[in-house]
């Protein structure tokens, strides 16, 4: 499969996401984990919109979600995470009848332990996490992908060499993506260039460098710097 040049005329969508943080973490913090988050999805063609939903959250938090709204909430568990076995970092209720979700959950204090252990940036894996998720309530499912951001296990080696295409949707799931809110938001989007930038994972390098996101390899950087905000 050939990454898709940047004159490929593609249909960018628009999502709009609540977050829902009561206290977890400083709002500068959340906004840097939230600009990855919207990098990765925007090299999918998804332009994001956050509506946060924090402690003195707006009424509009409180309704029930639109068509085409989706929601991330933010959480600390108990205890201190174990480096035995499989972390999950988060999860998504997919309703696999309809193929759809609208909830996704982050375990903010494992994706900070992970990228301690990795000297990453833990808040672009924050951000990187919440885009995995995002996925999966736009792809219809909890089935993960065998290369990408959508694969189902992240090793500190991956976080600490930082390829692009590691944090990247491939060009298939983007489109069904976009496909998914274009069902969803009706009529409503907006036509425009995507640059094609959802390139297919496994291209050949040379091929696809040049509609690498500036966002996302931006993003990548921060988890290289392990800090460097």
């Amino acid at each position: 499969m050939q990454a898709a040049g940047k004159n490929t005329p593609a249909l960018a969508q628009d999502v709009q996401v609540r977050v829902y943080d009561t206290g977890t973490m400083p709002a500068a913090d959340q906004t840097v984990a939230l600009r990855a988050a919207a990098g990765v999805l925007a090299a999918a063609g998804i332009d994001t919109t956050w509506m946060h939903c924090g402690l003195d959250a707006a009424a509009a938090c409180n309704a029930p979600l639109e068509a085409g709204e989706l929601s991330v909430r933010f959480v600390r568990l108990p205890g201190t995470p174990s480096a035995s076995g499989q972390l999950q970092l988060g999860y998504s209720l997919v309703d696999t009848s309809t193929r759809e979700g609208e909830l996704a959950t982050i375990f903010v204090d494992r994706v900070e332990w992970l990228a301690g252990k990795a000297g990453a940036d833990s808040l672009v894996v924050l951000g990187f996490a919440v885009a995995h998720e995002i996925g999966h309530l736009l792809l219809g499912t909890n089935a993960h992908g065998s290369s990408g951001i959508m694969r189902a296990l992240w090793s500190r080696g991956e976080l600490q060499h930082a390829k692009v295409n590691d944090w990247l949707f491939s060009r298939d799931e983007g489109a069904r993506m976009r496909a998914s809110l274009q069902r969803r938001n009706g009529l409503r989007f907006t036509e425009r260039d995507a640059t094609g930038c959802s390139a297919a994972l496994g291209d050949d390098p040379d091929a696809s460098a040049g509609c690498r996101p500036t966002a996302a390899a931006a993003a990548l950087r921060g988890v290289a710097a392990g800090g460097d905000r």
